[in-house]
C-alpha cells in the first residue's frame, strides 16, 4: 500500500511536457468583457473571441491598444498589447490611455512606437495631448518624443506635452511625423457660422526625435477652405468649442512629400516639402482625379497609407468609415485601396484593388480604424470604435472571405484607435517571472508558473529545483505553452532557463513555495 501511494506520488510530479496556463475573469454578459488572469504575472488582458475558417493567415502578431470608449468601465485594463492571432498574451505594455501601438523601423533598428496622454472630452472632444515613446527590442524606453507647440487650448488648458494621437508615423528618414490641434480664430460665415468664430487648426510636424527640433510644419487652414468641409457646424466654432473643420488623422511619407488624410473634407492631400498641395483626392468627386466608382466612394475615412508608388501610379489604402451621420446603414465600414494615374488628371478614373468586407457580419463604425495590407496580400482591419480585429483574403472583387475574426470587448464600450498584425522579435532586459505554489491536494507535489513578458523567442525552459534555494539540480525541459507555462516538481525551490533554441537568453530568479 504504501509502495503504491509512493509510485502515485512520484508519477503525479513528474514535470511533463508543460502546460498553458491562464483562467478567465468576468463574463460575455458583464459589464467588462473577460479577462485573462495568470499566476506569474499581473497583466490582464482581454480574453479574445476568436472565429477562423481554417485558411491560411499571414505571419505576425497582434498589436493593438484596447481601452475604454466611453467613460464607463467596459475594460479590465488599458494598455498596449502584444497578442497571438490565438489569443496568447506576448507583451503587456504600461496600463495608460495609449495609442498607435506599431512595429517599426528606427536609425536601422527595429522599435516599437506607440502615443500616451490624455484623450480629451466635452468641447474638444476626439483629441489628444501626449508623447510618443520608442522601445527596442528589449522593450527599453529608447526615446520620449515630447513635443511643446506653444498650442492655443480650449479653457487655457495646459499639457506637458502636445503631440495629438492620430499619427505617430516614424519614416525613413528617421524623423517623427505627428499631428495637432490649435484653437484658431476664423470667419465661419462662408458655412453659416460667426464672422468671429473659432476653428480647430490641423497642423503636420515633423520632428527630430533625439533633439524634438521642428523640421517642417503645416496648417491646414493656410491651405484648405473651411467652404470644403463637409462636417456640420452643430452648434460649435467659438472659442470655448472651436470647428473641428479638417480633422487630421493620418500622416505618412511618400518620396519627398507627405501624404495627408483628412475625415472631415473626405480628402486626402499630397503635400510638398515646401508645404504646397501638389494633388488632392476627394472621396465623393475624386478631387484632381476623374470620377470615382461607386465602390471607390470614401466618406469620414481613416488610415491613408501609400502602396507602390511609382512616377506614374500610386495606391492609397484606406478604413473607410462610411458611417457618421447621415450615411449610417448606406454602407458598412470597409477596407479600401485605390489605385491612382500620375500625374493627376480628369480624364482618368481611380481604380478599385480592394474593396474589402464582411457581408455576414456589416459593422458601422464611426470612427478611428486602419487597414493594412499584408506581405501575403491578405489584408487586416481594425474597426476602431467597434473592438473588432479581422483578416480577410485577397481577390477582390471574386473573394474578400474573412479568414479570421476576434472580438475584444462590446461594441461602443472598448476602442482601438488601430490595429496592426506585424513581425516583431523581441528579448526582454528584464528576468523571467516565476510563482510556485504548495498545491493541497493528497499529491502534494509543487506547481510551478513561469512567464516572461515580451519575449517573442523562447522556444523552452529548462527547470532546476530543489528543498532550497541554494541546492538546485536540474531537473529537465519543458515546451513553452503559450505566456504562461505551467509545470510540476517535487521540490519546494525552482528556477525556470529560458532557452532560445540551444541558446540561454536568461533565467529566473529562485522562487519557493510556502
Amino acid at each position: 500500500m504504501i509502495l503504491l501511494l509512493l509510485q502515485s506520488f512520484t508519477t503525479a510530479c513528474e514535470l511533463g511536457p508543460g502546460e498553458e496556463s491562464h483562467t478567465v475573469g468576468g463574463n460575455k454578459s458583464g459589464s467588462i468583457w473577460p479577462w485573462q488572469i495568470y499566476q506569474s504575472a499581473p497583466y490582464n488582458p482581454p480574453e479574445l473571441d476568436i472565429n477562423s475558417n481554417g485558411e491560411a493567415l499571414a505571419e505576425g502578431l497582434l498589436l493593438f491598444t484596447p481601452s475604454n470608449f466611453r467613460p464607463i468601465n467596459s475594460v479590465k485594463e488599458s494598455a498596449p498589447l502584444i497578442m497571438t492571432d490565438q489569443g496568447q498574451l506576448v507583451w503587456n505594455g504600461p496600463i495608460g490611455n495609449v495609442t498607435n501601438l506599431r512595429a517599426t523601423v528606427y536609425e536601422g533598428s527595429p522599435v516599437l512606437t506607440y502615443w500616451a496622454g490624455l484623450s480629451t472630452e466635452g468641447g474638444n472632444v476626439g483629441h489628444g495631448y501626449g508623447n510618443v515613446i520608442f522601445l527596442d527590442t528589449s522593450y527599453r524606453e529608447i526615446l520620449t518624443v515630447c513635443p511643446k507647440f506653444g498650442l492655443v487650448i480650449p479653457e487655457g488648458k495646459q499639457y506637458p506635452c502636445e503631440a495629438d494621437f492620430h499619427e505617430s508615423f516614424v519614416t525613413d528618414r528617421n524623423t517623427l511625423l505627428v499631428s495637432a490641434y490649435n484653437a484658431t480664430p476664423a470667419d465661419l460665415s462662408v458655412i453659416g457660422g460667426p464672422r468671429q468664430g473659432w476653428i480647430f487648426d490641423c497642423i503636420v510636424f515633423e520632428i527630430d526625435p533625439k533633439s524634438q527640433e521642428i523640421l517642417f510644419r503645416w496648417s491646414a487652414f493656410e491651405h484648405v477652405p473651411i467652404s470644403q468641409t463637409k462636417y456640420p457646424l452643430q452648434g460649435t466654432g467659438n472659442k470655448t468649442v472651436p470647428f473641428d473643420y479638417f480633422h487630421v488623422n493620418s500622416i505618412v511619407y511618400v518620396g519627398e512629400s507627405f501624404l495627408v488624410n483628412s475625415r472631415h473634407t473626405w480628402s486626402t492631400y499630397l503635400i510638398s516639402a515646401k508645404g504646397e498641395i501638389q494633388w488632392t483626392l476627394q472621396g465623393d468627386t475624386g478631387g484632381d482625379f476623374g470620377s470615382l466608382p461607386d465602390e471607390g466612394r470614401f466618406k469620414w475615412q481613416h488610415h491613408a497609407v501609400a502602396h507602390g508608388i511609382t512616377n506614374s501610379s500610386i495606391s492609397i489604402s484606406y478604413f473607410n468609415n462610411f458611417a457618421s451621420a447621415p450615411d449610417n446603414g448606406s454602407r458598412p465600414s470597409h477596407g479600401l485601396e485605390l489605385q491612382l494615374s500620375l500625374p493627376p488628371d480628369k480624364l482618368r478614373s481611380p481604380q478599385v484593388v480592394q474593396y474589402v468586407s464582411d457581408p455576414t457580419e456589416p459593422i458601422y463604425d464611426k470612427s478611428q480604424g486602419s487597414t493594412q495590407i499584408l506581405e501575403n496580400r491578405n489584408v487586416f482591419l481594425d474597426f476602431g470604435q467597434i473592438p473588432i480585429m479581422k483578416e480577410f483574403s485577397p481577390g477582390y472583387p471574386s473573394n474578400n472571405a474573412a479568414r479570421w475574426t476576434a472580438r475584444f470587448g462590446r461594441d461602443n464600450r472598448v476602442q482601438s484607435y488601430r490595429g496592426f498584425k506585424q513581425q516583431w522579435h523581441a528579448t526582454p532586459s528584464y528576468p523571467p517571472n516565476l510563482v510556485v505554489k504548495q498545491n493541497r491536494t493528497a499529491s502534494r507535489c509543487v506547481t510551478g508558473y513561469v512567464s516572461w513578458n515580451g519575449a517573442t523567442d523562447v522556444t523552452a525552459w529548462e527547470i532546476w529545483e530543489g528543498s532550497d534555494q541554494k541546492h538546485l539540480s536540474k531537473t529537465g525541459r519543458i515546451y513553452r505553452r503559450g505566456f504562461e507555462t505551467k509545470f510540476r516538481i517535487k521540490e519546494t525551490c525552482a528556477q525556470a532557463v529560458a532557452l532560445q533554441g540551444e541558446k540561454v537568453a536568461s533565467k529566473s530568479r529562485v522562487a519557493c513555495a510556502s
